[in-house]
């Protein structure tokens, strides 16, 4: 299988109250929702295509990051 994308650098990082997604020397700024609207499309393809490959995963919560932060339990 050839591979579709050459090797890049990704970050994801915020600049005040935008999110900032640079792939090599490509950046793009978007608000918050439009950011978590991408990351859905990209997840919701991704587990498509990981179907259509034959592998099976499911998604789950596993704790609340923010309650374990506050010395609390994950769950």
């Amino acid at each position: 299988m050839t591979e579709l994308l050459q090797k890049q650098r990704i970050e994801v990082a915020t600049e005040g109250e935008l999110v900032v997604l640079r792939i090599g020397n490509s950046e793009m700024k978007m608000e918050h929702d439009t950011a978590l609207k991408l990351s859905t499309w990209l997840r919701v393809r991704g587990k498509e295509a990981q179907r259509n490959a034959g592998a099976v995963a499911h998604w789950s919560i596993v704790g609340n990051l923010t309650d374990v932060q506050a010395g609390g339990r994950p769950w």
